[in-house]
């Protein structure tokens, strides 16, 4: 059942100009159940009725995390897939883009880093850039429609369902806590000298759990707390910001920045800074 939840127009880590798209779609989250909490970071669901008025481009630097989507709306066919529909999303190596239109709903679970492998025994890295309808393999309940209360509740159960918890999930997300919020591991090396397991082997469980290598999860983290910041704070001295979160200098944060939105911080502080 739906725990605690919060529509926002502040910055949101991750969701690119949230206070200027507020009034275009309403954002929910809420916490899972404690069975659900072992695989499960929050669920979310967003609705919107745009009726006539033009399309709008919602843009997400997305986390190093498997999501499962159920989906309907008047919108027609969305990634490729008629609606209603449930899809896993895996993860995206540059930002999700997706454009909303007439009326629809997403209710989605954000898996923690390597919890929909650890979850459902599957390969992370086969899911990495695609989207694809769920199969009989992962769970064969239909979600139900229109009701965004209730097709999170079920799919809480189902994720819930599994009553072990594989080890080296465990393990591995202890390392994947300290690399989001410890900032004094910016780069490959510092985070292998944390992990259990050596550099080699490391690497091949974040292609199986999370799906995307070490540092493309370092680089994720520091961008979006980089484009976080430049939303919230006016006046944001880029130099200090690109050392402060690891960069070697303010040139190479400018092109990591540049290539993942297409923009320099600077005119991404004109669009959308604080």
């Amino acid at each position: 059942m739906r725990a605690t939840s919060s529509t926002t127009a502040a910055p949101v880590r991750g969701v690119v100009g949230r206070a200027s798209s507020a009034s275009k779609f309403d954002l929910d989250r809420w916490a899972p159940s404690d069975d659900a909490a072992r695989f499960v970071e929050h669920f979310w669901s967003v609705q919107w009725d745009l009726g006539e008025q033009e399309s709008f481009d919602s843009t997400v630097i997305t986390f190093p995390s498997m999501h499962l989507t159920h989906e309907w709306g008047d919108d027609g066919p969305r990634h490729g897939f008629p609606l209603p529909n449930t899809l896993v999303h895996g993860v995206v190596e540059r930002v999700f883009r997706t454009a909303i239109s007439r009326r629809g709903a997403v209710v989605g679970a954000r898996f923690r880093p390597g919890g929909f492998a650890a979850r459902f025994d599957r390969d992370a890295s086969a899911f990495t850039g695609r989207v694809q309808p769920v199969d009989d393999g992962l769970f064969g309940s239909a979600l139900p429609q229109d009701d965004i209360g209730a097709a999170s509740t079920r799919l809480d159960e189902l994720i819930a369902g599994r009553p072990d918890v594989d080890p080296t999930y465990v393990s591995l997300t202890a390392l994947l806590d300290r690399i989001r919020d410890d900032d004094r591991l910016p780069r490959v090396e510092q985070v292998m000298a944390h992990s259990p397991w050596s550099a080699r082997t490391t690497q091949r469980l974040f292609r199986r759990y999370v799906g995307v290598p070490v540092k493309w999860v370092l680089c994720r983290y520091r961008l979006q707390q980089a484009a976080l910041e430049i939303e919230t704070a006016r006046g944001v001295d880029f130099a200090d910001l690109a050392v402060r979160l690891g960069w070697y200098d303010q040139a190479h944060f400018i092109n990591d920045f540049r290539a993942l939105l297409g923009s320099t911080p600077g005119e991404y502080a004109l669009r959308h800074g604080g």
